[in-house]
């Protein structure tokens, strides 16, 4: 529950099942969210994403993800 609770702090009452194992629940505007961890290995940083953190995200998944629909567009016009 997240009534009254400032922002960013941990929710209040029984959240296992609202997060995955070891991530935390946090309230943004009175509403509870997961705040989804980040890792760095070498070059590459690796973060969760999505209202339950299910989606691993790396530094290269998010350049190719900008990157090549752009070149396919060179390539198209």
């Amino acid at each position: 529950d997240c009534t009254g609770v400032e922002d960013f702090t941990a929710c209040l009452g029984n959240t296992d099942n609202f997060c995955p194992n070891n991530i935390s629940c946090q309230c943004k505007n009175e509403k509870p969210f997961c705040r989804c961890d980040y890792f760095r290995v070498d070059w590459q940083e690796y973060w969760y994403m999505g209202p339950k953190c299910n989606h691993l995200w790396s530094t290269l998944d998010l350049i190719l993800v900008t990157i090549l629909p752009a070149v396919a567009l060179v390539i198209i016009v």
